[in-house]
């Protein structure tokens, strides 16, 4: 039994001393500085606790694995950032198909921890959220009434997720409204197209184009409704409807604005280090429409990208409310089993180099939100603008 323990122990320390030292090749190669003992030194709590629970634990039988993913979570969650975060081996493959098929089981909801809660981001259109009357915004702080209050993004996704038919109970606390409003749920197959298309206005040449999410699809369906819009004599003035899209891709986001902006940058990305990149604009074949961009809170991420582009270069006028404010880039990493982490690793800047992490973009134009069973007003606003424009 001594034997196994020293085993197990010798190859924990070994696979330690292994990604230490990644680490400190890194550092070195980064900084020029060695802080091999510095660092061998703050790890000896870790393998002395490690060894304990090992040793003196009432259950022998731990499961070292979780141990190891718990770890790896409480190393993250120390970051004090809500992006970054430790995936499971499943929630690793989930991400994947959510970002890349655009389809997956659920609610319809895009959601975050801002200021310690559990928030919603924004409500995907036609989804049972949606319908239900959930709002970008609301805070969940009770789930089939259990508490929300320290729970951890991966741990509430999972919880969310579900097989189609079965219900899910949220408790939500809305800005404005007294009390916790419940919302009973029923879980579908989630189907989210990238680009929808209309035709507006009096005389039906305002064209109107709705993103929902910036995937893999984003660019090709844009494209084929812009070249759609372009072989149309009628149409003279664009509507571009970022409201409640949450974000997406940062290289879709970039094609997005790249439709409408003819050159000079779309994004700012500066990391770690300092080092900034200017993405500039891939050029634009399109006529040079009048163009309105709606926003609201629900505006995130690769929309705020987008937004932020078209204000800056006055390529449009942006009419709604105040963006969300999430200003960072994420990236995936898989781990050797199977597991994966999402690091933030830079943060992204408009064109004049406006921050937006926790501040948001301002529309030029305010306008708020219609209450619900309204018209919609911003809507209405932006095809009375662009009308008295063409006229």
């Amino acid at each position: 039994m001594v034997k196994k323990k020293t085993k197990i122990t010798l190859i924990i320390i070994l696979v330690i001393i292994s990604i230490v030292g990644s680490f400190l090749f890194y550092k070195t190669s980064a900084n020029g500085n060695n802080n091999e003992e510095a660092l061998f030194i703050s790890l000896e709590p870790f393998i002395e606790a490690l060894n304990l629970v090992r040793s003196e634990y009432v259950e022998k039988d731990i499961d070292l694995d979780k141990i190891i993913q718990g770890a790896i979570k409480g190393m993250l969650k120390a970051l004090d950032d809500p992006y970054t975060r430790y995936m499971d081996p499943q929630a690793l493959k989930r991400e994947q198909e959510d970002m890349f098929l655009g389809h997956f089981g659920g609610l319809g909801i895009i959601i975050s921890i801002k200021d310690d809660q559990l928030t919603i981001i924004s409500p995907i259109e036609d989804t049972p959220a949606y319908r239900a009357g959930i709002k970008a915004g609301d805070k969940i702080v009770e789930i089939n009434g259990k508490s929300t209050e320290g729970i951890e993004l991966e741990e509430a996704v999972n919880v969310l997720r579900g097989e189609k038919g079965t219900q899910v109970i949220l408790g939500i606390e809305r800005e404005g409204v007294e009390g916790i409003l419940k919302f009973t749920i029923i879980r579908d197959i989630i189907e989210v197209k990238a680009v929808k298309k209309d035709v507006l206005g009096r005389d039906n040449n305002i064209g109107y184009i709705r993103i929902t999410t910036f995937n893999v699809n984003t660019e090709p369906e844009l494209k084929e409704v812009l070249d759609n819009f372009t072989k149309d004599d009628n149409i003279q003035g664009i509507i571009l409807d970022l409201r409640n899209n949450p974000g997406g891709l940062l290289d879709s986001a970039i094609e997005v604005a790249s439709k409408f902006i003819n050159e000079g940058p779309v994004v700012h990305i500066k990391d770690r280090n300092g080092i900034q990149i200017s993405v500039q604009s891939k050029g634009n074949k399109y006529p040079q429409w009048p163009l309105i961009v709606l926003i609201n809170g629900g505006s995130a991420s690769a929309s705020e990208i987008v937004a932020g582009a078209i204000q800056d270069s006055g390529r449009g006028v942006l009419l709604g409310q105040k963006t969300f404010g999430k200003g960072l880039v994420q990236q995936v990493f898989s781990l050797s089993d199977g597991s994966g982490v999402v690091i933030t690793t830079s943060e992204y800047y408009t064109p004049n180099e406006r921050t937006i992490n926790n501040i948001g973009i301002e529309p030029d134009i305010l306008v708020e939100a219609a209450e619900e069973g309204e018209e919609d007003i911003q809507l209405n606003k932006a095809i009375e603008i662009l009308e008295e424009q063409l006229n």
